[in-house]
């Protein structure tokens, strides 16, 4: 019940807002928040999370609940978001505090979304009890949680970078040797990458 009442006050603090569609959106500790918007047929959310502490993101199907995509959103963490006229957006706070996350709704046409090039859709898999997070420039910036995954759709050429010692490192690089829905052991290859590079 919880849940569904901090849902329709989402939907209604966005319908009064109409010329901006802007909001911050309050997700409560150890709960969640689903947020649809009705008046457009697909939109664009944009996200940034104003916490300190990570929130997850998940695009359900509004019929099945089934994930359609997901990632988690880091500390001060941004990142664009499409979701479908037959799905919903759920920020997911799975800390012992609140989280705050700004969101900005944009209606488009999902032909805006379509991808152009070489794309290759895969796992970022995290296997450790610890959070992982990563930068994905010009995309989003996730935070893998402990033993999750999280979906991504990365044209060619495209770089995910971790930070260490104050700098950014390319974790990898996506190329054709990625195949398509691939899993990817995240701890495994921040180890390698690590100790390729002497930062261990």
């Amino acid at each position: 019940m919880k849940k569904l009442i901090f849902a329709l006050a989402m939907l209604t603090l966005l319908a009064s807002s109409c010329t901006s569609n802007k909001a911050v959106v309050y997700v409560p500790a150890n709960n969640s928040v689903e947020v649809a918007y009705p008046d457009y047929d697909d939109f664009r959310a944009t996200l940034k999370n104003s916490s300190l502490t990570g929130v997850d993101v998940a695009v359900l199907s509004k019929e099945t609940n089934k994930q359609i995509r997901g990632f988690g959103l880091g500390t001060k963490g941004n990142a664009d978001v499409m979701v479908e006229a037959e799905n919903k957006l759920v920020l997911k706070n799975n800390s012992n505090a609140p989280i705050y996350v700004k969101l900005k709704v944009t209606e488009e046409s999902r032909d805006v979304f379509k991808k152009t090039g070489d794309y290759v859709s895969f796992t970022l898999k995290n296997t450790s009890a610890k959070p992982i997070p990563l930068l994905i420039p010009s995309v989003m910036n996730p935070n893998l949680s402990p033993f999750s995954e999280s979906g991504v759709d990365l044209k060619i050429g495209q770089e995910i970078l971790f930070r260490a010692k104050g700098k950014n490192y390319v974790l990898l690089t996506v190329d054709d040797s990625i195949a398509q829905g691939a899993k990817i052991n995240v701890p495994e290859l921040l180890t390698k990458r690590k100790k390729e590079l002497g930062l261990k």
